[in-house]
């Protein structure tokens, strides 16, 4: 039997379809950015309180990213850009109402795309901790993600910040492990050279009644009987 593609002719056309699929995920790539420049750009505006959304924007904006997550699904800055505006839209909605909560939620789910997809980011894991928490979502999945948060960004101030708010404010229902890693952080960022810390963690001390937790470095600004 003759052979009816020789073997050059196999490379030839595996390397075509190399350069086809690549050529192919590229456009791809382009057009979803070329899609999602405009949302991010005005939204960074929105979120820095540099311009406020006219009637329509924001949701021109949300269907923007969701078009171009329709071309490139696996991009978790795409997924994290829509949970971020679908966040802020309704963060100070209230919980009652049906569309804030549901749009709380969507959020939620595109925090856990993020996650899935690029899982050491620290961000992610602090904006799933904040939006379970806002929800009422406190059991595991909530300490697991405030357990991320702290792994994944020790030297991020405000991660590090946030992550210590939401942990004081459920202290009552956190295990003891993670009671211990809250305190730890804690310590660490109160002796943290590079930033000043501590006005910010007495502040949060006395807002949550655990003056305690700052004694060995805090001292009598919390308060604590001299050692």
């Amino acid at each position: 039997m003759r052979r009816i593609v020789s073997l050059h002719g196999v490379a030839a056309i595996l390397l075509l379809a190399t350069i086809a699929a690549t050529t192919y995920f590229t456009v791809m790539r382009f057009a979803a950015e070329l899609s999602a420049q405009d949302a991010r750009y005005r939204f960074e505006r929105w979120e820095a309180g540099k311009a406020k959304p006219k009637a329509g924007e924001v949701a021109v904006a949300v269907a923007a990213l969701r078009a171009a997550l329709a071309y490139e699904p696996g991009n978790p800055n795409l997924h994290s850009d829509l949970g971020r505006l679908l966040y802020w839209d309704v963060h100070a909605g209230s919980l009652v109402d049906a569309e804030s909560r549901g749009s709380r939620e969507a959020a939620l789910e595109r925090f856990h795309q993020v996650a899935r997809l690029r899982p050491s980011s620290g961000h992610t894991w602090a904006n799933i901790a904040l939006a379970r928490y806002v929800l009422g979502h406190v059991g595991l999945e909530f300490a697991l993600a405030l357990d991320q948060t702290l792994r994944w960004a020790p030297w991020q101030p405000l991660l590090q910040l946030s992550a210590i708010q939401l942990g004081l404010a459920t202290w009552q229902i956190l295990d003891e492990p993670r009671q211990r890693l809250v305190a730890e952080a804690i310590q660490r960022q109160a002796t943290w050279k590079m930033v000043d810390q501590k006005p910010a963690l007495i502040r949060l001390l006395r807002a949550y009644g655990h003056m305690e937790l700052g004694c060995p470095w805090a001292g009598a600004a919390l308060g604590c009987p001299a050692t």
